[in-house]
């Protein structure tokens, strides 16, 4: 319900307590239960403006992914290298534009079979992924989109990847995608189901940038925005490898079973959701920062200051920021000053 001008300030007042109600009925302070319905409500805004994002826009999110993806792997990203990368006609490889091509090219593809609901994830799509990113970039070709066979260490990780049988393990890994996102809120079921494929680790190389490109692919697919997992800095590169190591603490024991024994049911009851918290958690703020960013975007002729929005529902400049910070609102701040997106997401209907 959007604050039209013809409301009056009575009328904004009973609709801000009535959401104050909403949000204490609807789980209490239980995070997890906040967090979904401050996705999903976003969600449900975006839904109607989600074909109507600007390229500007679509090639932003994609340059900010790129870079910070690149970089928790300690690649630099030069800017004038990822500019080139938006123009389609620019053949030359390196890890920078591949990412870029390969991340463009994935998520067209899942928001095309989102509108038909086929089944988009295949063994084959996971090696296209690897062939993609790593054409020109390999010398021996023969590499390409083939999956390891052999021990492999994943560096500074405590679990052990499955030495052989990749191909099934990655079929698995498939189906339990599919249980996950049917099972659990999209945090969670993107934590759960992005740790298990960095845990198989399928190819030699790559398998941080594969992995991180398939997880939005999915996202997208569930009808969900891709998302940024930031790593510009060290302290941002860390805490997402502690949150990786933590979700991965119920699965270190899996790869010593085979595969031929394991079920999606199986894997995820070895799961934790006090393990998993603090990557879900990270997906959960970067996809509200996603759907904030975008719905803002679309909607700039009707953003309005903190202090105007606070004389509407009458409450303190204070209570509306304190109200952004803790996501209740949809709100950007460009040049250093908020604007709100007029809606009281507790007002929203999740389908």
């Amino acid at each position: 319900m959007l604050f039209e001008n013809y409301l009056d300030k009575e009328t904004l007042v009973q609709m801000y307590t009535a959401s104050r109600k909403k949000w204490t009925k609807y789980g209490g302070y239980n995070m997890n239960n906040m967090l979904t319905r401050l996705v999903e409500c976003r969600r449900s805004v975006f839904k109607p403006i989600f074909v109507e994002i600007t390229n500007k826009e679509w090639l932003y999110m994609l340059k900010e992914e790129t870079r910070n993806s690149l970089m928790i792997e300690g690649i630099f990203v030069d800017e004038d290298e990822l500019d080139r990368a938006l123009n389609t006609n620019y053949k030359s490889a390196s890890e920078v534009v591949n990412y870029f091509k390969t991340a463009r090219f994935f998520y067209n593809l899942a928001f095309e079979y989102s509108k038909t609901q086929e089944k988009l994830l295949t063994v084959a799509l996971v090696r296209t992924c690897h062939r993609m990113l790593f054409d020109g970039l390999i010398q021996n070709e023969s590499r390409l989109g083939n999956f390891r066979y052999g021990p492999i260490k994943i560096t500074g990780a405590k679990i052990k990847p499955p030495e052989y049988d990749i191909a099934d393990w990655v079929k698995l890994w498939i189906r339990y995608v599919e249980y996950a996102y049917q099972k659990h809120p999209v945090h969670e079921a993107t934590a759960r189901t992005h740790v298990l494929f960095e845990s198989i680790h399928p190819f030699e190389d790559g398998n941080g940038r594969i992995g991180r490109i398939l997880t939005n692919t999915i996202l997208i697919y569930y009808g969900y925005l891709n998302i940024v997992v930031k790593g510009m800095d060290d302290s941002e590169r860390m805490e997402y490898i502690k949150a990786l190591e933590s979700a991965e603490k119920g699965i270190r024991k899996l790869f010593r079973e085979s595969v031929n024994d394991q079920t999606p049911e199986k894997i995820d009851a070895m799961f934790s959701t006090e393990d998993t918290k603090p990557l879900a958690r990270m997906i959960a703020y970067s996809l509200i920062e996603a759907f904030d960013r975008e719905i803002c975007s679309a909607n700039r002729d009707k953003l309005v200051k903190v202090d105007e929005f606070a004389n509407q529902i009458g409450k303190s400049t204070d209570a509306v920021r304190k109200m952004i910070e803790r996501k209740q609102l949809i709100a950007i701040k460009p040049e250093g000053r908020w604007l709100v997106y007029p809606q009281l997401l507790s007002d929203c209907t999740i389908e």
